[in-house]
């Protein structure tokens, strides 16, 4: 049986003393690798996309409040990508994740293009019958489909840019991303000077990216000077040329986009962090990881009650508590990298279905990892399908390796997948759920953790309610 390990419930709250200042642009440019994982795109999409706005907007002459604007709501413009991820998974049957990438390089205006796409996408996995009738059904409601996963999509981005503190401009840019100049984007089909100006310089900052990163930067211009008038206004397709021959900033755009940044001189760049903010973000964060799959909904944020509730039955206060809090809501960011076919699957997973849901905790760390003052969020998040025996995921750590507030989280998202409903099975009863989690105490899961976890959930008097204030 594994040793206890380190789980020093008083361990100093010097340990979790943050930085005495956090960048609030650099945790949101950092987090915004976790929506390039579920909207298709390769990593760094959205900040080299921002980059290029900002670049753009130079050449446009914005103000500085519009380029302000502009860089928070281009960091932000995916944040609604996985509201829609479970009806895209719906309407074609495969991989969400990767029906959104092929859908950036597709030409709706092309129908050679719309066919093969729907054809490559439409229930790949199905037997030809079954995929025959998922074309026809798909080609039938195209439009509609269209209009209602962009409705989805960016509405719920403008929301969450409203809740960050973000301004209306910002919220208006990204609800309109989609539109196009002649009138045949959606959600509501708007054309020409109808969408706001910081939409088309982001619908076209967006697909530049898209397009170099695909194939080449020259391609790329080739690309949006022959959909200049159709997708994209004319006026930033001109603005646009000023610096497709800047080596220096393409080059730093792969590999230095922090250089790039400094030479565009943004102000948005050097925004400082409260802890509301810290904290609004982790929330918001926390929305988007469970609006993935309807079978998550709220489980980062039930995951994070459970643990802070263990965590003040076992006495931690002050900013140890607050970074647990933090590290327990955003634990699951990495899962937005997992196609819903996988997530939602009602049956048993295949061996590369498993191995893919392997690696979501291996993607939390990393993401966190990028934040600076983040390093103990990162490693309590990526620790959470951990066991004390070694057999857990992503890295195999130890009963010695596990500290408390990993075994906390631990405990906490068990307890929660197991009392929950999932696809392939109704939540269980606590007395089940107790059962199966007893059998595991300090072979896989901490002792004291789980009887901390029966005493929080036991029935209360009503002013027992454990709060999650920190």
């Amino acid at each position: 049986m594994p040793t206890s390990g380190p789980i020093n419930s008083n361990e100093s709250d010097e340990h979790y003393q943050h930085p005495a200042v956090l960048n609030f642009s650099q945790i949101l440019s950092s987090l915004s690798y976790a929506l390039d994982l579920t909207s298709g795109y390769s990593m760094g999409h959205a900040q080299r996309t921002c980059l290029i706005g900002v670049r753009l907007a130079r050449e446009l002459q914005l103000s500085e409040q519009q380029i302000t604007d502009l860089y928070f709501a281009l960091l932000l413009k995916d944040s609604g990508c996985s509201s829609n991820a479970a009806r895209m998974y719906e309407i074609f049957g495969g991989d969400d994740i990767e029906s959104k990438r092929l859908s950036r390089v597709t030409d709706w205006n092309n129908l050679a293009e719309c066919v093969r796409y729907v054809v490559a996408r439409s229930l790949p996995k199905g037997s030809f019958l079954e995929r025959a009738k998922k074309m026809v059904d798909v080609a039938a409601h195209g439009s509609g489909n269209t209009d209602e996963l962009s409705e989805t999509r960016c509405n719920r981005g403008a929301q969450i840019a409203l809740s960050l503190g973000m301004g209306k401009e910002s919220a208006d840019c990204i609800a309109s991303l989609e539109e196009r100049w002649d009138g045949t984007g959606s959600p509501n089909h708007l054309s020409r000077e109808q969408i706001p100006l910081l939409s088309r310089v982001a619908a076209l900052a967006q697909n530049l990216e898209v397009f170099s990163c695909t194939f080449d930067r020259n391609t790329a211009y080739e690309i949006i000077n022959k959909r200049s008038g159709r997708w994209f206004d004319p006026e930033m397709v001109r603005a646009s040329t000023a610096f497709q021959s800047d080596s220096q900033f393409w080059d730093d755009l792969k590999s230095s986009p922090e250089r790039a940044l400094l030479a565009l001189d943004c102000r948005a760049a050097v925004q400082d962090a409260t802890d509301d903010r810290i904290d609004a973000v982790c929330n918001a964060f926390a929305e988007i990881v469970d609006a993935k799959s309807p079978f998550t909904g709220a489980h980062s944020f039930r995951v994070c009650r459970y643990s802070v509730e263990i965590a003040q039955y076992m006495n931690i206060t002050g900013n140890r508590l607050v970074t647990l809090r933090r590290a327990s809501l955003l634990h699951d960011i990495g899962k937005l990298g997992v196609p819903n076919t996988i997530l939602d699957k009602p049956g048993k997973l295949e061996p590369d279905e498993w191995a893919a849901i392997k690696k979501h905790p291996y993607y939390s760390a990393q993401i966190l990892g990028k934040i600076d003052g983040f390093s103990r969020i990162s490693a309590i998040a990526g620790a959470h399908h951990e066991r004390l025996d070694g057999k857990g995921y992503f890295q195999g750590l130890s009963a010695e390796q596990l500290d408390l507030d990993m075994r906390i989280v631990a405990v906490a998202d068990v307890f929660d997948a197991l009392s929950a409903k999932r696809p392939y099975r109704d939540a269980m009863p606590l007395e089940r759920v107790f059962e199966i989690i007893d059998k595991d105490a300090d072979i896989a899961l901490d002792a004291e953790c789980i009887h901390a976890i029966k005493a929080v959930t036991a029935p209360r008097q009503p002013n027992g309610q454990a709060s999650l204030a920190a």
